[in-house]
């Protein structure tokens, strides 16, 4: 069991020195800090970036999330934030193009705004979750191969994906990236975006859907292995240096690794190496995340790695699982106030309960320190 959310469908809107991978994986064992190291072998070699300080960045997302777009009014004391889903599709519908103008992130650009400018306060910010996996465009599902079919282990529904682990892909990837740096960095309202090369179904790119067998032989037939995809997920990090102003968030679950005989196993002692990679490679501009936090908090390798990510520290985000796994809000709200969190993306129905219920969370989160 992933423990991730389940996607559901988006309301209509109308308004991302090197480390060595061998190096990170013996720190992530004994618990350590990473230090510098001759980085791992890529397809896509980089000059390793300078990580921006928290002077160059802007401030971090701050207390409570809408992830479904705008709060509503009445709820905008306690919910000074949102985010806005940008599936590749729509941004970029030609291959080697430019943005979509009017696009879905320039719509929430427009509605942040306009909100700031009636309260006269700017107090709200914007993430942008950028969607690859079944949401990259035609053209970039075609590249290094054609379509992988897989199925969503949490609905069942079918989807396909590009080869995200191809350089082919990656490249246009980051082309990709580089727009919307160029775009979006020096907006002032947009806080955050997070990383999204390397994910399937959801905005999660540590998952591989293995609870359906199906799946991990249909991405070992399209040639998939699991040191590409190791390379997969430190390249989709190395690439949050082009932005130099706004945080890049990872969303981490415990490593889904598929191995070459068509066995998968759960490594978390990666996910940490990873973790400890994104703040080597781009300082306090990493924000660790995860998706699926919930009262009982999930245990075993789950466990350990809310424990990895409160020995890094700030700054981190979450955000809930739905609302059939959620169990208590309150208390999920508390867990990750206790264990660091500075933000938490709601579930959808929490304009179900009165505002003033949400405060206290609110001022909790806004409290936690930030790197």
């Amino acid at each position: 069991m992933s423990g991730k959310c389940a996607r559901v469908p988006r309301r209509r809107r109308h308004w991302l020195e090197g480390v060595g991978l061998a190096a990170l994986l013996a720190l992530a064992a004994c618990g350590g800090q990473p230090s510098a190291a001759t980085p791992a072998p890529t397809t896509t070699p980089m000059t390793a970036p300078t990580p921006s300080s928290s002077a160059e960045l802007k401030s971090m997302i701050h207390g409570l999330v809408d992830r479904d777009g705008p709060p509503p009014p009445g709820y905008l004391g306690a919910v000074t934030n949102f985010v806005v889903d940008a599936p590749w599709s729509e941004l970029q519908p030609v291959a080697g193009g430019g943005l979509a103008a009017d696009n879905v992130i320039d719509q929430a650009i427009a509605a942040a705004d306009s909100l700031n400018a009636a309260n006269g306060d700017g107090r709200i910010e914007l993430k942008i979750r950028l969607m690859a996996g079944i949401d990259a465009p035609g053209w970039a599902q075609q590249l290094g191969g054609g379509p992988v079919t897989l199925v969503n282990p949490e609905d069942g529904s079918s989807g396909t994906v590009g080869r995200f682990w191809t350089t082919a892909f990656g490249q246009a990837y980051d082309q990709l990236w580089s727009e919307l740096a160029a775009a979006y960095d020096s907006v002032a309202v947009v806080h955050e975006i997070t990383v999204a090369r390397c994910m399937t179904f959801t905005d999660e790119p540590f998952l591989r859907d293995i609870s359906d067998p199906a799946n991990v032989q249909s991405l070992l037939a399209a040639g998939f292995s699991l040191t590409a995809d190791e390379q997969c997920e430190q390249q989709e990090i190395q690439v949050g240096s082009e932005w130099h102003h706004t945080r890049i968030g990872v969303a981490f679950n415990p490593y889904q690794a598929v191995q070459a005989d068509g066995s998968a196993t759960t490594d978390e002692a990666f996910t940490a190496s990873m973790m400890a990679y994104c703040r080597a490679q781009l300082g306090p501009q990493c924000v660790l995340e995860n998706n699926s936090i919930r009262t009982p908090p999930l245990s075993g390798a789950y466990a350990q790695m809310y424990a990895s990510m409160e020995e890094l520290g700030p700054p981190i985000t979450f955000q809930t699982a739905t609302e059939d796994k959620i169990g208590n809000l309150q208390s999920t709200l508390e867990w990750a106030a206790t264990i660091g969190a500075d933000a938490v993306e709601l579930p959808a129905q929490y304009v179900d309960q009165p505002v003033a219920s949400l405060q206290p969370a609110a001022s909790e989160l806004q409290n936690n320190p930030v790197s």
